[in-house]
């Protein structure tokens, strides 16, 4: 009952073109958003991870569905975003090879305010599917640092330094990770958040974003 009222006062539409849509993305769109697909794998070296699996570029569409999807309450987005990661046979073979699961964690006070944390979401949907087990309480932010977009290159190494800690010692020991976020830019927090699990003893990290910017 409750849900058929909320549908009436707020009746779901298109994230993209506003149409009513029960799914929250019609059909159209959703095509419109699988032909930017560009899933790629870069090895990477002379840093604290191995592997950068991004999906889209972070442009057009799909950044107007991302900042959507982070900040206008429209959370109901990861089971879009997770299944155009793993509608790609290539990547669920990846994936399949890591043990862990980590979604890269927001402040506390900016989860509150948020309501939701967007990778842990996405994460979430994958763990379901892949069998492998998300793990949202080994990495934790302790800093309330400004938002990186705010910010430029150099900015953002400094900003993000000394912002996460693994709590709890073996948790990641030996074990092959996959760090979940949603945008790639410099890399900044990717460098740091593998830093910082690989201090705790992470064999190896692959970092998987929704898009590159």
């Amino acid at each position: 009952m409750l849900e058929f009222v909320l549908n009436f006062l707020f009746p779901p539409v298109c994230s993209i073109c506003g149409k009513l849509n029960k799914n929250w993305l019609c059909s159209n769109c959703e095509k419109r958003v699988q032909r930017l697909e560009k899933s790629c794998v870069i090895e990477i070296k002379n840093k604290n991870y191995e592997k950068l699996l991004y999906i889209f570029q972070y442009e057009s569409l799909v950044r107007k569905l991302i900042l959507r999807y982070k900040f206008s309450n429209q959370a109901y987005l990861n089971h879009f975003f997770a299944n155009m990661i793993i509608k790609n046979e290539e990547n669920c073979k990846l994936l399949q090879e890591y043990d862990l699961l980590i979604p890269v964690p927001m402040h506390h006070r900016k989860m509150q305010k948020r309501g939701y944390n967007q990778t842990e979401l996405v994460a979430n949907e994958l763990s379901k599917i892949l069998k492998i087990p998300t793990k949202s309480d080994i990495l934790i932010k302790v800093v309330n640092t400004v938002t990186q977009s705010k910010l430029g290159g150099k900015a953002r190494q400094s900003n993000i330094q000394h912002a996460f800690f693994v709590p709890k010692d073996g948790e990641v020991e030996g074990k092959k990770i996959i760090l979940l976020d949603d945008i790639y830019t410099t890399g900044a927090t990717s460098q740091e958040c593998s830093r910082v699990l690989k201090e705790a003893g992470a064999e190896e990290i692959l970092i998987l974003v929704l898009a590159k910017d």
